[in-house]
């Protein structure tokens, strides 16, 4: 096993993935134990301790967590570490660990708060969404690079105007919201399937003029409030 731990840090990618797929096969106590203290070894390198904290996410003992949730929310830590600790909560599915994801702070690390949303778009929000279209692309991906660098132009390009009419009463309010992800649109009312359809692809016609495909936007119930 050691020399399967040494290749974690190995300048070949191929081996590098090798080397995590046979410890996750692994998988027992002993192996958790050496890839935990891989993670905590300050004096390894930080491509090092990413592999070995990935590789504890994909074996998904929960007995990790409160590890992996330390670094995640730690300000001070390597932004590498954070990420690959979030995705590795992801894995795990520990789903109270999951939440206190959502303490982050705003004024975080995009790529921290990209990386949050991403695991935690499949739980339960904490408002009531009447429907969610496109889905996040994977972290660190072209796709969400794409996303992330155009999502202000595509929300700003929108003409608001063509949308449908929900209700004479009703109030409105389109942003992205880094701590979703999503490009959020929130109303007081349920717009309904039909007038969400046609918003959307207003939406996904001004994101595809920028490559952008599958946009993701949710509609939530609430009012204007967006950062």
């Amino acid at each position: 096993m050691d020399s399967l731990i040494e290749d974690l840090d190995n300048e070949n990618e191929s081996i590098r993935s090798n080397a995590m797929d046979e410890l996750v096969g692994m998988g027992d106590e002993k192996t958790i134990g050496s890839l935990v203290q891989v993670v905590q070894n300050e004096d390894n390198s930080i491509e090092m301790r990413k592999n070995a904290i990935t590789t504890l996410g994909k074996i998904g003992d929960n007995s990790t967590t409160d590890l992996l949730l330390d670094i995640s929310m730690n300000e001070s830590e390597n932004k590498y570490l954070r990420m690959a600790s979030i995705l590795a909560l992801g894995d795990i599915g520990d789903e109270e660990a999951l939440e206190s994801l959502r303490e982050l702070n705003y004024g975080d690390d995009g790529l921290i708060l990209y990386h949050a949303a991403y695991v935690l778009a499949p739980l339960n929000d904490t408002y009531e969404v009447y429907g969610t279209y496109g889905e996040l692309p994977y972290p660190l991906t072209e796709e969400q690079r794409s996303y992330r660098n155009n999502v202000g132009e595509i929300v700003f390009g929108v003409n608001y105007s063509e949308f449908p009419a929900i209700d004479d009463n009703s109030s409105r309010g389109v942003g992205h919201v880094a701590k979703t992800g999503y490009i959020q649109i929130m109303s007081d009312v349920d717009p309904g399937t039909s007038s969400m359809d046609e918003m959307y692809r207003i939406i996904s016609t001004e994101a595809e003029k920028r490559g952008v495909y599958q946009v993701p936007v949710r509609f939530v119930h609430g009012t204007f409030s967006f950062a």
